[in-house]
């Protein structure tokens, strides 16, 4: 794609004249005013625009108040910011973006400050010392809840038992060892007879039984008494 160089129009060989014309300047009074401005002469008074034919009265007391709930939609707004500016002599462009940094418009085309209503629809989360003391306590307590209920759930029900040896219906031609787990405190008992266990709650232990049908009773049993009883029939033959 072949681009093409279009030439600004030339006036003079003098580059200040040059420049001064491609800013909109043409005459010796508009340069005087330009590189010597009297800003009593040269600008309006800001608070004196309400005289403007285009913006009526309680808009331009809406604007120089900053209430903006009597406005109409955005776009209607930044056209008066474009006469306003233009009123005043300034460059529109730049005092629209400055009006968007400041503002935004919502889902109905309403003017909303920025940092003023945001933060109070749109909360952000921010990490502070104060939330680190309440999770540390929120832990504390909770391991606190959960170790005393723990300790509850021991004295207040039979102690787990569970045995893996012998099976439901195993058969056996000699000797028969009975072996499981339950709570390291407990005590348990095989056919009525107290045996052993370990530190960590296992036992076991070998038994002697008649030729025939046979059941081995496990018992467990807590300080208060409270028993957890698990049969077993099996066949010695």
């Amino acid at each position: 794609m072949t681009k093409k160089w279009a030439l600004r129009e030339k006036i003079s060989d003098d580059l200040e004249k040059q420049l001064l014309f491609y800013r909109g300047i043409k005459t010796e009074e508009e340069a005087e005013k330009f590189f010597n401005p009297d800003y009593e002469r040269d600008l309006r008074d800001p608070f004196d625009f309400s005289v403007m034919e285009k913006i009526t009265n309680r808009i331009a007391e809406a604007i120089e108040k900053n209430d903006f709930t009597i406005l109409p939609e955005s776009t209607v707004v930044k056209g008066f910011i474009r006469n306003y500016a233009q009123y005043l002599g300034l460059p529109p462009e730049n005092v629209l973006a400055v009006f968007r940094r400041d503002f935004r418009e919502n889902k109905k085309g309403q003017i909303i400050p920025r940092g003023m209503v945001e933060p109070l629809s749109e909360k952000g989360f921010y990490w502070t010392p104060k939330l680190t003391l309440i999770l540390f306590f929120s832990i504390l307590i909770i391991g606190f809840g959960f170790f005393f209920f723990k300790q509850y759930l021991s004295f207040s029900s039979a102690p787990p038992l569970e045995v893996s040896s012998p099976l439901e219906g195993q058969t056996y031609k000699d000797k028969i060892v009975v072996t499981g787990k339950t709570d390291k405190d407990a005590t348990v008992k095989i056919n009525g007879t107290l045996i052993s266990i370990t530190e960590n709650g296992n036992f076991n232990e070998e038994i002697v039984l008649p030729q025939g049908e046979n059941v081995v009773v496990v018992e467990t049993s807590n300080r208060k008494g409270q028993k957890r009883v698990i049969e077993r029939k099996i066949k010695v033959e």
